[in-house]
């Protein structure tokens, strides 16, 4: 076949400028048809990135956003519709050829957000990337064989205007020793932003420290994020960064972080969990590798592409790329790839190795059929039989598409499980662990696919990946390691000296009699659990579990006489599509809606629809993390709260939510449920950043036999983190 411009066509598109993340415009492209032309049957198709959320292109709606029109010169009927295309540029416009052909010189014209007849256009993609690109496929003879076109469509998805400012501290820091803070401005889809030139104003209000600047200035050439060097902290405990910038009306506050006068171990934050272009992502390797260091500043970062497509020639280049930005005590990039068996055999499992190697073993080369199949490893104990006796692997089950099969879990190779990432939270997958009594610790990452490790947002729900996949905000491990070296990250994780955090960074540090996050002993007498957790938001409970019962419960926070809080959570099931919609409506029947906002939604497009003083209507989405919203009402004895929503519905008399109890109703699935309670009471400016931390200490029950103890703290925003647990045998 003649894949050339002269036999296939050609195509082009206009404009060609700079596209703003999550701007509304009009694209037209035009083929024009070469020598073999397109026969009645053929089709012709216009495909981009499965991992991008451009709204999904209409047809019938000509008022509406996303209205596409299709035309053509040519003498036939072209019949266009939204389709899956092929791995990885699943999203596509697949035009048909009918009644009659297209002969060379004839043009298809299409335009994606059509604004003739009064619609808004077409919403680009919320994230931002280098070179976005839409492809044509030709398929001229009908045979549903596809042969890409020559020419590749190429623009540039750059950042929006500064919607928050946020900074980013260490996890723990040592009395008197220089440490770096970050400083970032992002747009309101949480892409670092060029466009913001404002100055941020720095304050300590808990404790002492120097080498901070009294203020920050933005530079365009910055690119939203300033790094600080040479900062201290004077003296112990848990301190905040504060962040104001009147003119612009931005406040915030950093993660938290801790003080130590001793040195001992010290808490790194890392995402080891996404992939870029080469694969299913976007963007190159070092975009995401610097987008890392810069811009999430995160200490160690890991590229996990799928296996079935990772040619020679990438694989060879992530082994260069992990080796050039690897800087012990400053930034490590660790070498590895996602195992990606179907779940009977395996099911995803993250490969990492501790420093080069020559070879991976994927479960197929289902798509880079151009890759030898002699290193492949299915199902996932074959994999074990080549790892066989090696010290520098690690193999970390998680929850994408597919998801681990703990059937066939190895600690050999695995101490460790990915309980939350971009695709959601699976405390669900934790409990399963701790129903077969594996010895497993916890961690968490973004899973990103758009190249922001490290800050990734969720995606809206207009592109069809982005519904089932990415509904939440990244996640971190916090590991507590003696030193930002390779060998010192392995071993805290190999000991699962480590922790899953959501998107806060949530400071989690315990020990049970002196015994850390990990560690396995026989013990005797009376056994306390001691915690220090500080967040970004006020700490609203913290729950001790023993294996996968619950044992120990604290709230912490005071509680409403009046306002309550509806949320609800969840997964349907545990494969694709997991993802579970909550659209519905809360009527308050012989009461009052005085006031109504959102609790813990990630998505930008998702959130509360029309609010009366009777009722309230939403569109929300699930994947184990928490939506909800908090209701200020004016109600009696008789007040009664109708909720219902695509998951079931449920009537609570609001009596019993002011005597203070708590009423949960359960939908199905994989902990799809919902919760009404009253809501924390508003904590005074003075007192906000002390209700931000908490030290406990809980005598844990006494029982002998083999115990898993591990504590999930939650934030009054939803944020959570779980530590791994401390295994003890108690005679």
């Amino acid at each position: 076949m003649r894949k050339n411009q002269e036999y296939m066509g050609t195509v082009r598109m206009t404009p060609t400028c700079d596209v703003t993340a999550g701007e509304f415009s009009t694209w037209t492209f035009t083929f024009t048809a070469g020598e073999y032309g397109i026969d009645d049957g053929g089709s012709l198709v216009l495909a981009w990135k499965s991992v991008s959320d451009w709204d999904s292109p209409q047809f019938d709606e000509p008022g509406e956003p996303g209205y596409t029109t299709v035309s053509t010169t040519g003498s036939c009927v072209i019949k266009a519709r939204y389709a899956k295309f092929q791995r990885s540029f699943g999203n596509s416009i697949c035009m048909d050829i009918t009644g009659g052909y297209i002969k060379k010189g004839d043009i298809i014209t299409i335009v994606m957000g059509d604004r003739s007849h009064g619609s808004l256009g077409m919403r680009a993609q919320s994230f931002c990337e280098r070179e976005h690109e839409f492809r044509f496929f030709l398929d001229p003879c009908g045979t549903y064989r596809y042969e890409e076109m020559p020419q590749r469509l190429k623009i540039r998805v750059v950042p929006g205007y500064p919607h928050e400012i946020q900074a980013i501290v260490p996890g723990s820091v040592h009395c008197g020793e220089e440490f770096s803070v970050t400083v970032r401005a992002l747009d309101e889809f949480g892409n670092p932003t060029d466009k913001y030139n404002g100055t941020v104003k720095l304050n300590l209000p808990e404790l002492a420290g120097s080498g901070f600047p009294e203020a920050v200035t933005f530079k365009k050439e910055d690119g939203g994020a300033v790094r600080i060097d040479g900062c201290r902290i004077d003296n112990a405990g848990v301190w905040h960064l504060e962040l104001t910038d009147e003119s612009n009306h931005f406040h915030a506050f950093s993660n938290a972080s801790l003080a130590e006068s001793e040195r001992y171990q010290t808490l790194f934050w890392g995402d080891m969990h996404g992939q870029t272009r080469e694969t299913v992502g976007t963007g190159y390797l070092d975009d995401y590798y610097t987008f890392a260091r810069d811009k999430a500043a995160v200490s160690f970062t890991g590229w996990q592409g799928n296996d079935f497509e990772i040619s020679e020639e990438t694989w060879q280049n992530v082994r260069k790329k992990s080796k050039e930005y690897t800087k012990e005590g400053k930034f490590l990039a660790f070498l590895g790839y996602e195992w990606s068996g179907t779940t009977p055999q395996g099911g995803d499992h993250n490969v990492f190795f501790l420093g080069d190697t020559e070879h991976y073993y994927p479960s197929s080369n289902w798509t880079a059929t151009e890759v030898s199949n002699e290193y492949n490893a299915n199902p996932v104990t074959e994999l074990h039989q080549w790892l066989k006796g090696r010290k520098d692997v690690i193999l970390i089950p998680h929850i994408g598409g597919r998801y681990a099969n703990l059937d066939h879990w190895n600690p050999e190779f695995s101490s460790v499980i990915e309980i939350h990432s971009h695709h959601g939270t699976f405390e669900w997958f934790a409990m399963d662990a701790m129903k077969k009594r594996l010895k497993v610790g916890f961690i968490a990452a973004s899973d990103d696919h758009t190249c922001r490790p490290g800050l990734s947002y969720a995606l809206s729900g207009h592109g069809k990946s982005a519904s089932g996949a990415f509904d939440v905000r990244s996640g971190f491990t916090g590991v507590f390691a003696e030193s930002l070296t390779k060998q010192a990250v392995w071993d805290a994780i190999r000991a699962r000296r480590c922790y899953a955090s959501t998107f806060d960074r949530i400071l989690l540090k315990l020990d049970i009699n002196g015994m850390e996050m990990g560690q396995e002993a026989e013990v005797e007498g009376t056994q306390t659990l001691h915690l220090l957790t500080a967040g970004i938001s006020p700490i609203e409970s913290v729950d001790v579990f023993d294996w996968e019962n619950p044992i120990i419960r604290q709230d912490l926070l005071v509680k409403s006489k009046k306002r309550i809080r509806v949320r609800w959570s969840g997964v349907v099931y545990r494969g694709r599509g997991k993802s579970a919609k909550w659209d519905g409506m809360l009527y308050v029947d012989q009461g009052c809606i005085r006031g109504a906002k959102t609790y813990a939604f990630d998505r930008i497009d998702q959130g509360i629809l029309i609010c009366s003083d009777r009722y309230v209507k939403w569109t929300s989405s699930t994947s184990g993390d928490y939506d909800g919203l908090i209701l200020d009402i004016d109600g009696n004895e008789e007040t009664i709260l109708r909720f219902s929503s695509l998951r079931g519905a449920i009537e609570v008399p609001f009596a019993r939510l002011l005597a203070g109890e708590t009423v949960t109703q359960e939908m199905g699935g994989l902990n799809l449920k919902v919760e009404f309670a009253l809501d924390n009471d508003d904590i005074c400016e003075k007192d906000y950043l002390a209700a931000c931390q908490a030290h406990c200490e809980l005598v844990l029950p006494d029982a002998v036999g083999e115990h898993a103890y591990w504590v999930k703290v939650t934030q009054a925003n939803g944020n959570a983190a779980w530590s791994s647990p401390v295994f003890l045998t108690r005679r």
